[in-house]
């Protein structure tokens, strides 16, 4: 895997406090791939002191922001600007803990499994070393345009 120079912000669209993910650590373009990793502490945003931790569910956010990093990182490797892209749906949610603990590094790796015309899907991971935490398997449509997306009342 090569690494990554562009900032995050030159491969996904969130800005702000949505922007979740702390760094790309590498790309494969050949196959498809890319790890990225996640500082949790006190201040993540979706931190709960209930939970002592950001609630495993948010892992599914994780993984969409790492998707889109993989496919702007694609389109930068295709001389293209980055597109959009829309999630249809998450299948196989397992989650082997509640929360991501505080003061930790979440690495999340996900891996393009199939394609076909605009619609993609991605095996994904998060672990902590090398304890698997959360897997699922994600479809997205990709659009190069956001007006393609037709609005209709």
């Amino acid at each position: 895997m090569e690494p990554i120079a562009e900032p995050l912000e030159k491969l996904v669209p969130h800005r702000g406090k949505m922007l979740l993910l702390s760094k790309i650590l590498s790309f494969e373009e050949k196959n498809g791939s890319l790890l990225a990793s996640v500082d949790i502490s006190q201040s993540s945003f979706f931190y709960d002191d209930k939970l002592n931790g950001v609630p495993v569910w948010v892992g599914f956010e994780y993984m969409a922001q790492a998707i889109a990093a993989l496919n702007g990182k694609s389109d930068l490797a295709k001389g293209q600007e980055p597109g959009f892209g829309f999630i249809l749906s998450v299948s196989n949610f397992i989650a082997c803990t509640p929360y991501f603990k505080p003061n930790s590094t979440i690495l999340i790796y996900v891996e393009e499994t199939f394609e076909l015309d605009k619609m993609f899907v991605f095996n994904c991971t998060i672990k902590q070393g090398e304890e698997e935490l959360v897997s699922a398997s994600i479809s997205a449509v990709k659009i190069k345009d956001i007006s393609e997306v037709k609005y209709e009342s």
